[in-house]
């Protein structure tokens, strides 16, 4: 079986030192594909590159996007780094071996990190498949961004070097088909007044594109959805 690399992305981070610190422990434990998604200081920024202790490669070819949802287009499967659930219909982990079990090495998976002072949004987190916290100890919760790096890289280093690797069974779409797919749905709800009242309508959309997202859809079902709607909306138009 093929090994895809897992991507690290950086959700508006706040201190170039910390993006330079996380390419570091990318380095430690075999990583190199790094994403920021709006930096908040200028970038590519000297401080970062002062403390990567020659991971400088990876801050080099680090993708640059503007919009969470920018990055994550080419991803099969998202996992959201998040110390709070933040009362979303989302699956919750805290354990490795659960983490594990639920993602395929063999697909494009991504690993998001949000900012130092806040963490990833509402918004964010509706993006990815489900939440994972790094199991700590209850005196203190909070771990710094380049640390929660460096725990998560190396407990999939172990997994790779002891071979115990899982595989999808199905050929789950990326975030671009599956974010297509959600526009048209969307707007075939609307056009039909199912989203109402409107100030429901977005956490109408948020519950619907959870439901899915848990659903693990292929390429070819959300087709086979698309195609079924739009033939009970060509049926109703007549």
């Amino acid at each position: 079986m093929k090994i895809i690399e897992p991507s690290i992305i950086l959700v508006r981070p706040q201190l170039p030192e910390n993006i330079g610190f996380s390419a570091r422990a990318m380095q430690n434990f075999g990583f190199k594909k790094l994403i920021l998604v709006s930096p908040r200081e200028e970038w590519p920024n000297e401080k970062a590159y002062d403390v990567s202790a020659n991971a400088n490669k990876i801050i080099e070819d680090a993708k640059i996007f503007t919009t969470l949802s920018k990055a994550l287009k080419s991803f099969n499967y998202v996992i959201a780094t998040s110390s709070r659930k933040r009362f979303l219909q989302k699956p919750h982990i805290n354990n490795f071996k659960s983490f594990f079990s639920k993602i395929s090495f063999n697909k494009k998976i991504a690993i998001v990190f949000g900012p130092e002072n806040s963490g990833l949004t509402n918004k964010d987190l509706l993006l990815c498949d489900f939440l994972f916290s790094i199991p700590v100890s209850k005196k203190n919760k909070s771990l710094n961004l380049s640390h929660s790096v460096a725990v998560i890289t190396h407990r999939i280093f172990e997994l790779f070097n002891n071979k115990e690797i899982s595989i999808l069974k199905n050929n789950i779409s990326t975030k671009a088909e599956f974010e297509n797919f959600m526009k048209y749905l969307e707007n075939e709800l609307d056009e039909s007044g199912f989203l109402y009242p409107l100030e429901k309508k977005e956490s109408m959309i948020n519950n619907i594109q959870s439901m899915f997202l848990r659903a693990q859809l292929s390429k070819t079902e959300i087709n086979t959805l698309r195609g079924m709607i739009k033939k009970l909306v060509n049926k109703k138009r007549r």
